[in-house]
């Protein structure tokens, strides 16, 4: 329950952040997508150094330049979008197929 309630907060975060940068592209008349990288530097500031350094000192130094790196050049909300959906989808009970008899 936990978790589907955590899907659906990320899946309205990317909805949210697709609403924000549709009307900043319209006010710039031009596509502008923000970058997840730029939006959690907004929100946590002292956050993506402190996540770098912590994963180059525990896991790997190079798992942070081609892994990481590349998921913080997509943009927010399809990361957002995408990891909501991906809880959501994974946080479902599974039926019994059709025609499956339980004893």
């Amino acid at each position: 329950m936990l978790v589907r309630f955590l899907g659906l907060l990320l899946l309205a975060g990317g909805f949210a952040a697709l609403i924000v940068d549709g009307t900043r592209s319209l006010a710039a008349g031009q596509v502008l997508v923000t970058p997840l990288s730029k939006g959690a530097a907004q929100l946590f500031p002292a956050g993506l150094p402190s996540l770098q350094a912590a994963i180059e000192q525990h896991i790997s130094a190079f798992l942070w330049d081609p892994v990481i790196v590349t998921l913080l050049t997509a943009p927010a909300s399809v990361a957002l979008s995408g990891a909501g959906a991906l809880l959501i989808l994974f946080s479902r009970k599974h039926r019994a197929p059709i025609g499956y008899a339980s004893r």
